[in-house]
């Protein structure tokens, strides 16, 4: 049997396989973030901070794949 053209030629990313670890932070539903349990410092403004993925975290490469 044949495979499906977008099974030949669709562009294929490594996915990142790692959770991020949410240990001393928790989400304030009233301000819609998460924040450090200790400091209540938004977790986004601390650089050891990973956020965790979402949709919006898709790859993005400006790379136009069309006829490759």
């Amino acid at each position: 049997m044949k495979k499906h053209i977008l099974e030949k030629k669709a562009f294929v990313y490594d996915l990142p396989r790692t959770d991020p670890d949410m240990t001393g932070y928790e989400f304030e539903d009233e301000k819609g973030y998460w924040v450090n349990k200790n400091s209540k410092k938004p977790s986004i403004e601390e650089p050891q901070f990973a956020a965790p993925r979402t949709k919006k975290a898709d790859i993005e490469t400006g790379e136009d794949k069309k006829g490759e």
